[in-house]
């Protein structure tokens, strides 16, 4: 059985991949590039012993090809596959190249204490290598003297311990800049979703109160099926009509607050005692808004009055609490803005809201990045997103002629 991997993963791979391969490239060029300066300098008139040179120089090989193998581990054994390393510079020239990269690695960790450790160990290896290798290939008065050798050793490990401690910085301020981005994704995240449960919770409250005066009415005529002898049977038709509307309109909003989930916890106490509102109270709503300041002008297609007297319960409360979060928003982000309502209807199917008002200046980059920006909290947006979500319409949010703020709204008109 085969399995494909993640683009992501594999986008992943190739990057590590890449990584280690021009480490491994570059080590080898440096130590080529060293072995040539080192043998280059060789004098034939010296008196050493040919083999011995030809010796050293399968040493240097050898070395260097050790290097090469144990360079890849130092990610799993930094301080031990680097103080490796610099013994096999010792006689090699092939290795300086590991050798430093292996130096600059370690660094990026940022210890003091290795860094120290492999400051002396590479300050004794530079020595031993000018006298022993040095004096095998150049005259003597050619070798450096113990001071010129310290003096270059430290300037190296200088430039190598100080580089990869700027890399190794590097690194910690971009991982901490992407931990901080990443919570604050989260946090924001847990913010929308928050909303978006509070919304549910609100809806499921109304729809449980609405299912109680149903039932109620259901469970009050029933009562009295029941228990009076003396209704003529027109009245009993009439009250077994009763029952069976409102057990119909009962399953109607009942299929609705199925899957949500209802938190007592998230309510307040007067909230709950208060009667559900519909569009019957969206004169009071425009009222009250005008008498803070937010002029509301509402236009209403003419066919649309008395289709809207006929609206079902649930979409007329949807529809106006989408108004009333529409008015607040207003007054938060373009205090003293007047807002334009308009209600029509898209056919037979399909009822339409559009408000608009002329943005603050100091709110208008904030509704550019849209609901969900973190500027400004965008929840009272995101809440009403997901209202017009499980009422099964559709919300859009726009700006549109230099800074006029657009909420469409399409809701069915029967659910």
């Amino acid at each position: 059985m085969t399995s494909l991997a993640h683009p992501a993963t594999k986008a992943s791979r190739l990057r590590v991949l890449w990584a280690q391969a021009w480490r491994m490239v570059l080590g080898v060029l440096i130590g080529l590039v060293g072995f040539g300066i080192v043998y280059d300098a060789y004098s034939p008139d010296l008196p050493a012993d040919v083999a011995a040179v030809g010796a050293l120089v399968l040493l240097d090989m050898l070395c260097g090809l050790a290097a090469l193998v144990i360079y890849p581990f130092r990610h799993r054994f930094p301080l031990p596959v680097v103080i490796v390393l610099v013994l096999l510079s010792i006689p090699s020239a092939c290795a300086a190249g590991f050798t430093m990269l292996g130096i600059v690695s370690l660094a990026t960790r940022r210890k003091p204490w290795e860094i120290a450790a492999v400051t002396v160990l590479f300050l004794a290896a530079t020595q031993i290598s000018e006298q022993i290798v040095g004096k095998t290939l150049v005259p003597a008065e050619e070798v450096l003297s113990w001071w010129e050798t310290g003096i270059a050793a430290m300037v190296m490990i200088a430039v190598m311990a100080l580089t990869g401690m700027y890399i190794g910085g590097r690194r910690q301020l971009a991982a901490s800049q992407r931990e901080q981005l990443h919570s604050a994704h989260r946090e924001r995240q847990a913010q929308i979703q928050a909303a978006k449960a509070d919304e549910r919770t609100r809806i499921a409250r109304e729809m449980h109160d609405v299912l109680a005066h149903r039932l109620s009415l259901v469970a009050l005529h029933a009562g009295a099926l029941e228990y009076r002898s003396d209704l003529t049977p027109q009245e009993i038709k009439n009250t077994a009509g009763i029952i069976r509307e409102n057990s119909h309109l009962a399953l109607g909003e009942l299929r609705e607050v199925l899957g949500m989930l209802r938190d007592p916890h998230t309510l307040f106490d007067d909230e709950s005692a208060r009667p559900q509102p519909t569009l019957e109270q969206l004169g009071q709503i425009l009222e009250d808004s005008r008498a803070v300041g937010t002029g509301v002008e509402l236009l209403l297609e003419p066919k649309m009055r008395k289709r809207l007297d006929s609206l079902p319960e649930t979409i007329s409360r949807h529809l106006y609490r989408i108004i009333q979060e529409t008015l607040t928003n207003a007054r938060r982000h373009a205090p003293g803005a007047a807002v334009a309502l308009e209600i029509g209807g898209l056919g037979e199917d399909l009822l339409f809201l559009r408000a608009s008002n002329q943005l603050a200046a100091v709110s208008r980059e904030a509704t550019a990045a849209g609901p969900g920006s973190t500027s400004g909290s965008g929840l009272g947006l995101t809440g009403l997103a997901e209202r017009v979500r499980l009422a099964g319409g559709e919300l859009q949010i726009e700006e549109e002629n230099q800074g006029e703020f657009v909420l469409k709204v399409w809701l069915p008109w029967e659910t």
